[in-house]
Order: C-alpha cells, then sequence, then structure tokens
C-alpha cells in the first residue's frame, strides 16, 4: 500500500542526494525506510542506560574479535 506525501522540493531532492550517493540508487521510499531505521536505532541507543550500553559495546567487541579470528 502506497501514499502521497508532501515534502519541500528541497528536502526531496536531499532525499534522492542520499539515496543515490549513499545507497546505491536507492529508490526514495528505500532511503527514507533507511533513515528512519537509523533514527530508532539512534534513539533505542540513547535510551540505554550506562550499564546497558557498554555491555552492548562488550559483547559487539566481542562479536568483531570472533569476526576476525573467522576470517583472519
Amino acid at each position: 500500500m502506497t501514499t502521497t506525501m508532501k515534502v519541500t522540493t528541497r528536502n526531496r531532492d536531499r532525499l534522492a542526494a542520499i539515496a543515490a550517493s549513499e545507497l546505491g540508487g536507492a529508490s526514495l521510499d528505500s532511503a527514507l525506510e533507511m533513515l528512519l531505521f537509523e533514527h530508532e536505532s539512534f534513539a533505542a541507543l540513547a535510551r540505554l542506560s550506562p550499564e546497558q550500553l557498554a555491555e552492548m559495546q562488550a559483547e559487539a567487541g566481542e562479536i568483531a574479535e570472533a569476526d576476525v579470528a573467522v576470517r583472519g
């Protein structure tokens, strides 16, 4: 299902530029979906307590090290 929304020409062009330069020519819908995902991800990270953030970063480091060991 799709809908129409009004945006300024400037914002449409900015979104198109991101789609072209950073997302391999993705559609405007796909570019918007990616930007919304990024926004929601950053918002979720901002809600973490310092302890939760530290735990997540430690786990990410362990995963990165394991990936290097496997690919190394």
